[in-house]
Order: structure tokens, then sequence, then C-alpha cells
């Protein structure tokens, strides 16, 4: 992803126009268009004036657009996003269930106990079944 198409979809994320972008930026509409289309390189002024506005550090920006990177998993640039505008404490909650996530898939499928009644399946089974009783 591109630095203007980075810039844009956080402006976007945090729900601000182009107009509000330029006014908290002292900046120019057509000028912060320009950037997020990919026709002018801000200047690094600019771009620290933007991420600010925006509530966000340069490196993550910069970890969001990473140029020349043409071959990026779209899943994990929205994880990236995602993971830089949560709060504090919720990066660290989604840090923590991603550990769980990375050890559990060093289990062998026998290793996994899942106790009946908590996968979803089986509640939408269980409920299926408990309706059509119900219905006859």
């Amino acid at each position: 992803m591109s630095l203007g198409q980075a810039l844009k979809k956080l402006r976007k994320q945090k729900g601000y126009t182009l107009a509000e972008l330029a006014r908290k930026t002292d900046s120019y509409v057509g000028n912060l268009s320009r950037i997020e289309r990919d026709v002018a390189r801000p200047s690094l002024d600019l771009l620290y004036r933007i991420s600010e506005a925006l509530n966000f550090s340069l490196a993550e920006v910069f970890t969001i657009s990473e140029p020349g990177s043409k071959e990026q998993d779209p899943d994990q640039v929205a994880l990236n996003t995602i993971f830089i505008s949560l709060l504090e404490k919720d990066r660290e909650l989604l840090v923590a269930f991603a550990k769980l996530l990375q050890e559990r898939a060093t289990l062998s499928s026998e290793d996994i106990i899942v106790e009946p009644g908590h996968l979803p399946s089986e509640d939408k089974n269980s409920r299926e079944a408990e309706e059509k009783k119900k219905a006859q």
C-alpha cells in the first residue's frame, strides 16, 4: 500500500473529511487530495502534522504503507491498521490473544480439548434441534 493510500485509509478510519484534516493540519484540501492519490509527496513536516492529527505516530503510518511492498497480505495490512488504532489495554489484550493462537498452532489436533457446548456450531445445531421438536 502506498503512503497516500495509507493516509487515506487512516483518515477515513478516523471519520475525517479532507476538509477537516486540512483544518487540523493547516494545509489545503487539494494538497491532501494529491498526496492521497500519490500525485504528490508530503514534506516531512506535513507528514508529521497529518500523523499527529490522525493520532498515529510516523512509525505507525510507515508500518501500514511500507512503500515498494506490492505483495503485502491485505489481512496483515488490515490487522496493522486495526492494531494501531486500539487503546493500549486493547492492544495488550490482542497481543495476548495472538500468543494463545500461536501456542495453539503448535499443538496437534488431539491435544486441543473443547468442552461440549462451547462451539458456535454446536449451539446452533442444538437450537435447531430444539426448534424442530417444538414445531412437531
